[in-house]
C-alpha cells in the first residue's frame, strides 16, 4: 500500500489528505468547541451532539448497519439538468471528476469537482456560538454560467439516545419542527417531559447566511417514501417542500439557489445550531437564536469563528515541538498524538463511528487522559481532576463510570475496582509537576453518595482524598498481601479470577508502589504532616517487600492470584503464562533487581512480540466451548486475550527506556506509529486511520491477525504522547523542575525540543557526539552549566530559556 495513492500528510498544515472515499472503515475527525461536538468521516458520515451523546444527541448515526457510515453532514449540488452530486461523495455517490477530503485539527474539508464546478465544503464548530458550520464554496471553472441549487441536510435525533432507541415510536408524538419566518430558520423542539434536565433542553435550528429558497423539517416528506439520503425527493424536485411536523421524524434541510458565472466563486454557509432552554424559556431561547444568527449572517464573523478555532488548536499544539531524524515519528509526536489526546479527554472511550456514546466517562480512562493533557493544558486537567475526586466514595474507592451531563438515571450501580482511585495521585503529580502550585492540594472536594451514586455531601481536601485512597487499598489487601482485585484492575476481565472477592492483583500492587512514591514526594514538597509521610513510607516498604518476596516467578513477574490462591501468570500454567504489564510496571515501580527486570522484559519480548508491538498475554486463553468456565468470552488473539493492547505497549516503552534499552524501546514505539503500522500490515487488513492510535490490534492466534480494533477512543494516545515526549526524548516535568533524561537511538547525533514550562519557553538542543543511548554529560542553561540534569525553574529568568544538553557517559 502506497500512502501517496490513498492518503498523504501535510505537516505544515497539520492535516491529512485522503484520496479515496470508500475506505475499509470510516476515517473520522472530531469537530468541537468544547460544548458542541461532532465527528465526521472522509465520506461525510457522522453525528453531532451537545454536551452529552446520551442526553443531547442532535443527529442520528446508524451503528452496525449497512450501508455503513451514515447519515452525516450532507450537502447536495443540483445542476439545472437535474444532475445531483455531493462534495463529500456520500450520500449521492455520483461519480466525480476529482475528489479528496482533508482532516485538520478540529475541522475537515471536502473538495469535489463535477462538470467544471468545484464544491469545497468546510465543516467546523464555531467557538463562541454552539453551531456547526457547513461552509460551502462553489467555483465555476467551466465556460458557461451555472444555475445551481445547494442543499444542506441533517437527520435529527430525539436527543435522549436510549429513549430514541427503545421508545422512539411513542416519543415521536412529542417532537415539533417549525419555520420562523422572521429568522428564516427551521427549528426543532423536543418535548419529552421526563427529560432529566428539562430546563436545559435545547432547540436545534438550521439556517443559511442568506434567505433560504426552501426548507424542510419533515424527514419523510424531504426524503420521500422508500428513499434515503442518496436521492431525496426534495433534492430531485429542486425544492425542499417547506414541510413541518407536530409528530413524526424531524430533520432540518435548507436550499439556496445560486448563479455562478464562468471563473467566479459563490459561497454559502448553512449552520446547524443548538440553544439551551427551549422548553422552560422558549421566548428567551428564540431571542438567543436570533442573536446567534447575527454571527452566521456575516461571512466576516463566520471567518472570525473559524480563526478562533484555529487559534485554540495552534496554542495547544505549540506547547511541545520536536525536530528529530525520523519524520514519521516526529509527526506523530508533534501533531497527531496530542490531537487524539484532546479527543479522548473530551469523549473518554465513549463516542466514535463504532462506539455509540453510552459508556460515559471511565474513571481510570479519564484520569489517564488527564495525565496526558496536563503538560499542555493544566487548567483542563485540574478541572477534571477535581470532578473525578468528587466521584470518590468516603471509604476511598471511586465510581468506575461517571456521567457528568446525564443525571442519576445513568448511574447503573457502583462496581468496585482495585485501581480506579490509584490513578488520581498520578493526575495530581502530573499537574503539580507542570504548575508547581501546591494550593491544589488544599481545595475542598465533596464525597459521592453511595445511596444514588450521583449526589454529593461533605468535603475534604484533595490531599485527604488521596490519603483516603491509600486507606481503601490498605483496608483491602488479600491473604497474599496484594490489593484485592474486586471487579478488575486496569484489566477489567481479570475479574474472572476474583469472582469470590479473594483474588489479588500483583499489577495493582506495583501501581500502588508508584503512587506511594509520588505521594511521598508530593507530601514532602508541600510540607504535609510527618504522620502522613510516615504512614505512606510504611505502606510503601511493606508492599515493595511483598512484591519482591512473592511476585517473582523465576524468570519474570507474576500477574496475581485467584480466589483459590493459585498463581495467575506463571510458567507452570497452560494458558496465560506471561502477562506484559507486571514486567513493565515492576521497572516503573522500582521493584526488584536490574537483572530481574531485564529478564522480565526479555521474556515479554520473547513470548509476546509481533511486528507491531507486544501482545498483552501469552498464550491466549481458550473460551467456549473448549472451556465451560473460561477466563473470557474473547477469542484468543482478541482484546485482553492476546491482542496487541496498544496502551500497555506504552508502559513497556517506559520500562525499556528506564532500563536504557533504546533499541527495543524505539522499535516498539516506531512500529506502533499508526502510519507505520498501517503500511507494514496493509490497508485492507489494518483498516483504521493512519493518524490515530487504536485500542488493540488482533494478535497472531486469531485469523484476523493485524486488524486494528476499537479506533480513536483509547488511552493509547495519552500514554504514547507521554512516552515520546517524556521518556524517549526525555524532557520530563517533575516537582523539582524540568528533567532532561533522553533514551535515543545510538545513531542519532542530535535533536531539538521546544517546550513551554511554567510560563517560559525552553529551547532545548541535545547533542550526542559519542553515540550513546542514555546518559547526560552536561546541561547548560542560558550559557551556564548546571549541576545534574534537572532545571529548577526558580533559577531561570526571561521568556525564553536556551538549554544545551550533551549526552555521554
Amino acid at each position: 500500500m502506497n500512502d501517496n495513492n490513498v492518503y498523504a500528510f501535510n505537516d505544515e498544515e497539520k492535516s491529512i489528505r485522503i484520496n479515496r472515499s470508500d475506505l475499509p472503515t470510516p476515517w473520522i475527525n472530531y469537530l468541537s468547541n468544547g460544548r458542541l461536538h461532532a465527528f465526521v468521516s472522509q465520506a461525510g458520515g457522522g453525528m453531532a451532539w451537545w454536551k452529552s451523546p446520551i442526553t443531547y444527541r442532535m443527529t442520528h448515526y446508524r451503528y452496525q448497519n449497512v450501508p455503513m457510515d451514515g447519515p452525516g453532514f450532507y450537502t447536495y449540488v443540483r445542476e439545472k439538468d437535474g444532475t445531483t452530486w455531493s462534495p463529500t461523495f456520500r450520500p449521492c455517490e455520483t461519480p466525480l471528476d476529482d475528489w479528496y477530503a482533508e482532516h485538520h485539527a478540529g475541522w475537515s474539508k471536502f473538495v469535489g469537482t463535477k462538470n467544471g464546478v468545484t464544491a469545497t465544503l468546510k465543516l467546523f464548530c464555531a467557538m463562541d456560538t454552539d453551531a456547526l458550520c457547513y461552509d460551502l464554496e462553489i467555483k465555476n471553472d467551466s465556460g458557461e454560467e451555472k444555475e445551481l441549487d445547494l442543499f444542506a441536510y441533517a437527520d435529527l435525533a430525539q436527543l435522549e439516545w436510549t429513549t430514541d432507541l427503545f421508545y422512539g415510536y411513542y416519543i415521536q408524538s412529542q417532537v415539533t419542527t417549525f419555520y420562523d419566518e422572521d429568522m428564516d430558520a427551521v427549528i426543532y423542539r423536543y418535548q419529552h417531559t421526563p427529560q432529566p434536565f428539562v430546563e436545559d433542553v435545547p432547540l436545534i435550528w438550521m439556517a443559511a447566511d442568506r434567505k433560504m429558497d426552501s426548507w424542510s423539517g419533515d424527514r419523510e416528506k424531504f426524503l420521500g417514501p422508500y428513499r434515503w439520503e442518496q436521492n431525496p425527493i426534495g433534492v430531485e424536485k429542486g425544492h425542499c417542500g417547506n414541510d413541518t411536523i407536530e409528530c413524526g421524524h424531524p430533520c432540518t434541510a435548507g436550499q439556496v439557489s445560486v448563479t455562478v458565472k464562468p471563473g467566479e466563486t459563490e459561497r454559502v454557509v448553512f449552520t446547524l445550531g443548538v440553544a439551551p432552554g427551549g422548553l422552560i424559556k422558549h421566548k428567551e431561547t428564540m431571542a438567543n437564536i436570533k442573536q446567534d444568527l447575527e454571527t452566521f449572517r456575516s461571512l466576516e464573523k463566520i471567518d472570525g469563528q473559524f480563526q478562533a478555532l484555529e487559534n485554540w488548536w495552534s496554542n495547544h499544539l505549540s506547547k511541545f515541538d520536536c525536530e528529530i531524524p525520523n519524520k514519521d515519528i516526529q509527526r506523530q509526536i508533534n501533531i497527531w498524538s496530542p490531537i487524539q489526546t484532546v479527543h479522548n479527554g473530551r469523549y473518554s472511550r465513549s463516542t466514535s463511528w463504532h462506539a455509540p456514546g453510552y459508556r460515559g466517562f471511565g474513571y481510570r480512562d479519564t484520569a489517564t487522559d488527564m495525565v496526558g493533557v496536563a503538560y499542555r493544558d493544566p487548567k483542563w486537567a485540574t478541572d477534571m481532576c477535581l470532578y473525578l475526586l468528587s466521584q470518590q466514595f468516603e471509604d476511598g474507592h471511586a465510581l468506575h463510570t461517571c456521567y457528568p451531563e446525564d443525571g442519576p438515571a445513568m448511574s447503573r450501580g457502583a462496581s468496585k475496582h482495585a485501581d480506579d482511585h490509584l490513578w488520581m495521585p498520578m493526575v495530581v503529580y502530573a499537574i503539580l509537576s507542570e504548575t508547581g502550585d501546591y494550593s491544589l492540594l488544599e481545595k475542598d472536594v465533596p464525597w459521592l453518595s453511595e445511596e444514588d451514586n450521583w449526589t454529593t455531601y461533605g468535603s475534604a481536601t484533595v490531599w485527604e482524598h488521596l490519603m483516603r485512597g491509600v486507606d481503601f487499598t490498605e483496608n483491602n489487601l488479600g491473604e497474599k498481601g496484594f490489593p484485592l482485585t474486586f471487579d478488575g484492575d486496569w484489566n477489567d476481565i481479570i475479574l474472572r479470577f476474583s469472582r469470590a472477592g479473594k483474588g489479588e492483583s500483583i499489577f495493582c500492587g506495583q501501581q500502588y508502589v508508584i503512587i506511594l512514591r509520588q505521594m511521598i514526594e508530593i507530601g514532602k514538597a508541600a510540607g504535609k504532616p510527618q504522620k502522613d509521610l510516615d504512614r505512606l513510607q510504611d505502606c510503601l516498604s511493606r508492599m515493595v517487600k511483598n512484591l519482591e518476596d512473592h511476585a517473582w516467578d523465576g524468570e519474570y513477574w507474576r500477574r496475581g492470584y485467584t480466589d483459590e490462591g493459585d498463581i495467575v501468570g506463571t510458567k507452570e500454567a497452560e494458558y496465560g503464562k506471561i502477562f506484559i504489564n507486571p514486567q513493565s510496571w515492576s521497572v516503573w515501580a522500582g521493584v526488584g533487581t536490574e537483572e530481574q527486570n531485564n529478564s522480565g522484559m526479555d521474556n515479554a519480548i520473547k513470548y509476546t512480540a509481533t511486528d507491531f508491538g507486544l501482545r498483552l498475554v501469552h498464550p491466549g486463553f481458550k473460551t467456549y466451548p473448549h472451556d465451560p468456565d473460561p477466563f473470557t468470552g474473547y477469542n484468543p488473539g482478541c482484546a485482553e486475550n492476546g491482542a496487541v493492547f496498544c496502551q500497555a505497549n506504552g508502559w513497556v516503552i517506559i520500562a525499556l527506556s528506564k532500563l536504557g534499552r533504546a533499541e527495543d524501546a524505539w522499535k516498539i514505539f516506531g512500529d506502533m506509529i499508526p502510519h507505520t503500522a498501517l503500511n507494514n500490515i496493509g490497508l485492507e487488513r489494518y483498516e483504521a486511520e493512519p493518524y490515530a492510535y487504536v485500542s488493540n490490534i488482533i494478535g497472531p492466534e486469531n485469523k484476523r491477525h493485524g486488524w486494528a480494533n476499537v479506533t480513536q477512543v483509547t488511552g493509547t494516545a495519552a500514554w504514547m504522547d507521554l512516552v515520546g515526549t517524556q521518556y524517549l526524548l526525555g524532557v520530563r516535568p517533575g516537582l523539582r523542575g524540568l528533567e532532561i533524561d533522553p533514551c535515543i537511538p545510538a545513531d542519532w547525533k542530535s535533536y531539538s525540543v521546544t517546550r513551554e514550562y511554567r510560563g517560559r519557553t525552553y529551547i532545548i538542543s541535545v547533542a550526542n557526539p559519542d553515540g550513546v543511548v542514555k546518559g547526560v554529560k552536561s546541561v547548560t542553561v542560558n550559557g551556564v552549566e548546571i549541576e545534574g540534569n534537572i532545571i529548577d525553574p526558580a533559577t531561570v529568568s526571561g521568556g525564553e530559556v536556551v538549554v544545551e544538553v550533551v549526552m555521554g557517559e
